[in-house]
C-alpha cells in the first residue's frame, strides 16, 4: 500500500513538474552537451593526439543498450561519471526501500536527483526485469541477439606532399620522406550483443598513408621490408565476452581493458583526468571490459576473467601482444636488441615506420582482488610486464627515472568509503624495476620511497545542492608504470604532487555552478621544463537551462605553468611562467519545427615571461534541423577564428559521424565549415555523409613534413554506413 501511494504521488508531481518535460523528450541533447564538454577540456589538457573513440563508444553503448534500474548495471551511471556516488547510493538505497522501479518517473522521487542529471540519464535508462540470472541458451541468443555492422571511408581531399611520386633511389636514400599507401582510411566493424552479457565482434582498419591490399611498392623496397612488408588492414582486433555467469562475473577472451581503483596501478584506455563531472575526481574501476574501438595502443590482448561469491571478488588475467618499438642492434658479438623508444602512434606509412610495426612482444600478468562490505571496498592488484628486448632509453635530464629494462613490477591497494554525506578514496602503489633499481639508486639518489605513488581525496555533501571535493596526489619520481591512468597534470603518473578543490553547487532551480582550483608542483625535471617546477589550474562554469529547449553557459578558465625559456641570449635554459586565459560562452536554442541552433564564442590570452604576449577568438554558428517522423537530419556550421599563433589556439568540438570524433586546434586566421547529412532509408540501416573545410587567409600552405598542403584549403570528407540486425 505504501508503495502504490508514493506511485500515484509521483505520478502526479510528474504531472505538473517542469522536469517532467524534460524526461518527456526522452533527447540525448543534455548527453551529448557533457560528452562535448568532455572531450574539449580532455584536447585541451593533452600533450598529444588523442584518440578518443573508445570513450565516445562507451555512451553510444548505453544509448544503444540503455541500462535496467532495477539491475546492477546502473554501476554504469557512476563508472561514466554520469552520476556522483552520492546519487548512486541514494538509487540504491530507494530500491532498498520501495523495491524495483515501476517507472521511469519514479527518479523524481529519488534525493539529489536534479533535473540536469534527470535530462542527462533519461535517455540511456530503462525499466524491466532483471534478466542477469536468466539461464543462457543457444536459442535465446540467436532470437534475440543483436548485430551490428559499421563501414567508414575517411580522406583529405587535397593533395599532400608525403605521396608525391618519388623514385627507388631517393626512396632508399630517404626511407621516410614518403608514404607507402594510399590517402584513404578504411574501417570496418562488426559487434554482437545479447542483453549485455554476451559481446563479441572484431575490427579491421587502415590509416590514410598506410599500404591496402594495391600498392606501387618496388620489389627493392620489399626485400628491405623483409617480413614487415604488408598490405590490407594494418589493424585488426577481435573480443568475445561474457558476464554474469553464476560464479563468473566476467570473461573476456581477444582485446579488452582493465581498469581497477583509482587508477594508479593498473587502468588502460581512456581516462577522464579533471573532466569529470560534478565536483568529484573519484573513479570507479570497470575491471574487465571488451576493446572494440580501433585505438592501436593501451590496451590487452589475450584473456582475464573474474570470479566472485560474497563479498570476495577476484580476477586474474594474462596479456600476450606484439606492440611499436624503435629496435636496434648493438654492435657486439652476442648481437643483443635494445628498444630506444616505444611508438604509440598507430600509423605505419613510412619504411621507418613499417621496420617499428610490431617489434616487440609485451608480456602482461597479474591479477586484482577485492572485498566489499556494506559502505566499504578494498582492493589489491599485481602485475608484472616483459618486454622482449631491452628498453633504453637516449639519455636526457629529464627521462633519467623513465622505464629502462626489460621487467617491471607493479603493487598496489587502494579503497573507498561511502557512508551518509561522506566519501573517502585513495590508492598506494609501489613499483619495483629489476634492471634499473641498482643504477638509480646510486646515481641518481633514488629511494624506495621514490618509487612509491599515492593519492587520498575525499567528498562531502552538505546538502542536496552542494559538494565538494579534496584531493591530494604525490607521485614519486622513480615510480614506473606503463599502465598507471590516474588523475595527473599531463599525461604521466610520475615526479608530481599537488592538491585539488572541487565545488559544485546548484544555487537556484536550474542553475548550476562548478568550479575547482588544481595546484601542482613537479618534483623533477620535465621535457618542457629543465628544473623542477609548479602551477595551477582554475576552471569556473556556469550553466542554465532557462526551458527544454534553451541551455547556456559560461566557462572561465585560468592555468599557469613552467617551461624553458627561448631566450636566445642566454647560455642554458632556465624555466620561466607562462599562462593561458580563456572566456567561452555556449548557448543552444530549439524550435518546434526541429530546427536547433547552437551559438559558441571563445577568447583566449597567452603570456608568459619572456614578454611573448598572444591572443586570439573563435566564433560559430551551428544550425540542425531534425525533423519528427523523417528519416534524414542535417547539420551546418560556419564559423570564423583569429589567433595569432600555437599558443593562443583554440578547441573546437565537431559534430561528426557516429563513432567519430573531430576535435581540431584552430589557430592563425580563417574560417571552417562543414556539413553533416544522416538518412535512414529504412529501420536496419542508417548512412551518414560529413564534408568541412577548413580555409587560411594568412598563409599559403598547410601543415609542414609530409601532410604539407600546398594552397589555402584543407577539405575532409567521411561516409559512414551503419547497417543493424
Amino acid at each position: 500500500m505504501k508503495r502504490l501511494i508514493l506511485t500515484i504521488v509521483a505520478l502526479s508531481l510528474c504531472f505538473f513538474a517542469k522536469a517532467q518535460t524534460v524526461i518527456d523528450t526522452l533527447s540525448t541533447d543534455a548527453l551529448n552537451e557533457l560528452l562535448i564538454e568532455q572531450v574539449e577540456r580532455l584536447a585541451e589538457d593533452s600533450d598529444e593526439d588523442v584518440d578518443y573513440e573508445e570513450l565516445l563508444e562507451q555512451y553510444i553503448f548505453l544509448v544503444e543498450n540503455p541500462v535496467n534500474l532495477n539491475s546492477d548495471d546502473i554501476i554504469k551511471l557512476l563508472e561514466l561519471h554520469l552520476i556522483n556516488v552520492f546519487q548512486y547510493e541514494e538509487l540504491q538505497k530507494y530500491r532498498r526501500y520501495y523495491g524495483d522501479f515501476l517507472f521511469l518517473e519514479e527518479l523524481e522521487m529519488v534525493e539529489g536527483f536534479d533535473e540536469q542529471t534527470l535530462a542527462i540519464i533519461a535517455p540511456i535508462v530503462q525499466i524491466g526485469k532483471d534478466n542477469s540470472r536468466d539461464k543462457i541458451t543457444l536459442s535465446k541468443m540467436a532470437r534475440y541477439g543483436k548485430h551490428q555492422v559499421v563501414g567508414r571511408y575517411e580522406q583529405i581531399l587535397e593533395h599532400q606532399q608525403g605521396y608525391d611520386p618519388i623514385s627507388d633511389s631517393a626512396l632508399l636514400a630517404k626511407p621516410n620522406s614518403r608514404f607507402l599507401g594510399s590517402p584513404q582510411r578504411y574501417q570496418l566493424k562488426y559487434t554482437y550483443n545479447y542483453r549485455n552479457r554476451i559481446r563479441a565482434g572484431f575490427v579491421l582498419e587502415k590509416d590514410p598513408g598506410e599500404m591496402f591490399f594495391t600498392d606501387h611498392v618496388s620489389d627493392t623496397i620489399k626485400a628491405l621490408l623483409g617480413d614487415k612488408y604488408h598490405r590490407g588492414f594494418d589493424f585488426i582486433g577481435f573480443h568475445l565476452y561474457a558476464k554474469d555467469l553464476g560464479i563468473v562475473k566476467a570473461a573476456v577472451l581477444g582485446d579488452y581493458q582493465l581498469s581497477f581503483g583509482q587508477g594508479l596501478t593498473m587502468w588502460t584506455g581512456m581516462n577522464f583526468g579533471k573532466i569529470e563531472t560534478g565536483s568529484s575526481v573519484m573513479k570507479q574501476g570497470r575491471g574487465i571490459t571488451p576493446k572494440s574501438s580501433a585505438s592501436e595502443y593501451s590496451f590487452m590482448r589475450g584473456t582475464a576473467v573474474t570470479l566472485g561469491g560474497g563479498p570476495f571478488r577476484g580476477t586474474v588475467f594474462y596479456s600476450n601482444r606484439k606492440i611499436d618499438a624503435n629496435i636496434t642492434e648493438t654492435d657486439t658479438l652476442e648481437a643483443a636488441e635494445y628498444v630506444s623508444s616505444l611508438q604509440e602512434t598507430g600509423y605505419h606509412r613510412t619504411i621507418g615506420e613499417l621496420l617499428d610495426r610490431y617489434a616487440i612482444r609485451q608480456q602482461v600478468v597479474g591479477g586484482h582482488l577485492a572485498y566489499a562490505v556494506s559502505h566499504f571496498e578494498v582492493g589489491y592488484t599485481l602485475h608484472h610486464t616483459w618486454l622482449s628486448a631491452k628498453l633504453q632509453l637516449s639519455p636526457s635530464n629529464y627521462n633519467q627515472f623513465y622505464f629502462q629494462g626489460t621487467q617491471l613490477t607493479n603493487q598496489g591497494i587502494d579503497f573507498k568509503y561511502v557512508k551518509g554525506k561522506f566519501a573517502f578514496f585513495g590508492e598506494g602503489a609501489m613499483s619495483f624495476n629489476t634492471d634499473s633499481t641498482t643504477l638509480l639508486s646510486t646515481s641518481t639518489g633514488a629511494t624506495a620511497l621514490s618509487r612509491f605513488a599515492g593519492l587520498l581525496g575525499m567528498t562531502v555533501k552538505p546538502t542536496g545542492y552542494l559538494n565538494f571535493t579534496i584531493f591530494y596526489h604525490d607521485y614519486g619520481k622513480a615510480y614506473q608504470n606503463l599502465f598507471s591512468n590516474a588523475f595527473c597534470e599531463g599525461s604521466r603518473n610520475q615526479g608530481q604532487r599537488g592538491v585539488y578543490l572541487g565545488v559544485e553547487v546548484a544555487p537556484a532551480p536550474y542553475w548550476n555552478l562548478l568550479a575547482y582550483a588544481d595546484h601542482f608542483r613537479f618534483t623533477w625535471l620535465t621535457s618542457q621544463a629543465y628544473a623542477p617546477s609548479w602551477g595551477h589550474d582554475y576552471y569556473l562554469r556556469l550553466s542554465h537551462s532557462f526551458n527544454r529547449r534553451t541551455t547556456a553557459y559560461l566557462q572561465i578558465r585560468s592555468k599557469t605553468k613552467m617551461k624553458n625559456s627561448t631566450d636566445g641570449l642566454v647560455f642554458s635554459h632556465y624555466p620561466i611562467f607562462y599562462t593561458k586565459n580563456s572566456v567561452r560562452f555556449n548557448i543552444n536554442y530549439g524550435f518546434a519545427n526541429g530546427l536547433v541552433f547552437s551559438n559558441k564564442a571563445e577568447y583566449a590570452h597567452y603570456r608568459n615571461d619572456d614578454g611573448s604576449n598572444s591572443q586570439g577568438f573563435f566564433i560559430c554558428q551551428d544550425v540542425s534541423y531534425k525533423p519528427e517522423n523523417k528519416p534524414f537530419s542535417l547539420t551546418f556550421r560556419y564559423a570564423l577564428f583569429d589567433t595569432k599563433d600555437y599558443d593562443s589556439r583554440v578547441y573546437a568540438y565537431e559534430n561528426d559521424v557516429l563513432y567519430s570524433f573531430s576535435v581540431p586546434a584552430l589557430y592563425g586566421k580563417g574560417m571552417r565549415v562543414y556539413l553533416l547529412g544522416k538518412w535512414k532509408p529504412f529501420n536496419s540501416l542508417t548512412l551518414y555523409t560529413r564534408i568541412g573545410s577548413i580555409i587560411y587567409t594568412d598563409r599559403d600552405e598547410i601543415s609542414s613534413g609530409l601532410t604539407l598542403i600546398e594552397g589555402k584549403h584543407k577539405t575532409d570528407l567521411k561516409v559512414e554506413a551503419i547497417w543493424k540486425l
